[in-house]
């Protein structure tokens, strides 16, 4: 008999190695284009462009709509001048009192008005006088110290001053406006001329609206 062949022993095999591949690193951030920054550089002054524009033409029709009314230096246009007679017998239709159609002549350009019914109605017109300021025309019921104070801020009494027949008193403004005014009685109302002009002036439209109220 033959003697059993001892079993040899297998040696294990080595694992493989494992390789570690280096961290990637993160890619660069993007750089942005020439033809991208202009582009960005072009709107944003498209923006400002634009606005710059709105404002300039917010401007510009501010003036056109209001500018005549607040600078009583301003000489108001052929376009702009209305015809007082036809608003006068339009208000009279709804007016209280005999609304005032004052014949001042060529000198003076009436550039607005107007009528306001309510409980407190006023007939409203304002002139461009000879001297080039704004003189405003305004009758009602009575002249009331409300209605002096819409009319001439910080309004104080300086007296009287004959005008024509009549007498009429005499307000001046606050310290913050060199605005004065004339109040005189009319036919079953009372007209109020106001303006930063002379008393001369003033009186004269107080003469010719209360005569023409007079009727």
């Amino acid at each position: 008999m033959s003697e059993p062949t001892p079993s040899s022993e297998q040696t294990p095999s080595p694992a493989p190695a494992q390789i570690t591949e280096p961290p990637q690193a993160d890619p660069p951030a993007p750089t942005k284009s020439r033809y991208a920054s202009f582009a960005e550089n072009t709107t944003m002054r498209s923006v400002v462009w634009a606005l710059v524009i709105t404002l300039v033409l917010v401007a510009v029709v501010g003036m056109l709509f209001f500018g005549v009314g607040n600078d009583p230096d301003r000489e108001v246009p052929e376009n702009s001048r209305v015809d007082v007679a036809a608003s006068a017998e339009r208000a009279q239709e709804i007016a209280p009192f005999t609304v005032a159609v004052p014949d001042l002549g060529t000198d003076w350009t009436a550039s607005n008005a107007r009528y306001a019914d309510g409980t407190d109605p006023r007939w409203t017109v304002r002139y461009s006088s000879p001297s080039a300021t704004l003189v405003t025309l305004t009758q009602a019921g009575e002249i009331t110290p409300a209605l002096l104070q819409d009319t001439i801020p910080g309004a104080r009494s300086d007296g009287t001053v004959a005008v024509g027949d009549m007498t009429c008193d005499v307000y001046t403004g606050g310290e913050e406006t060199d605005a004065r005014g004339l109040a005189c009685p009319a036919e079953g109302s009372g007209v109020l001329v106001t303006g930063r002009t002379t008393q001369a002036e003033l009186a004269q439209v107080a003469q010719a609206a209360v005569e023409s109220a007079r009727g």
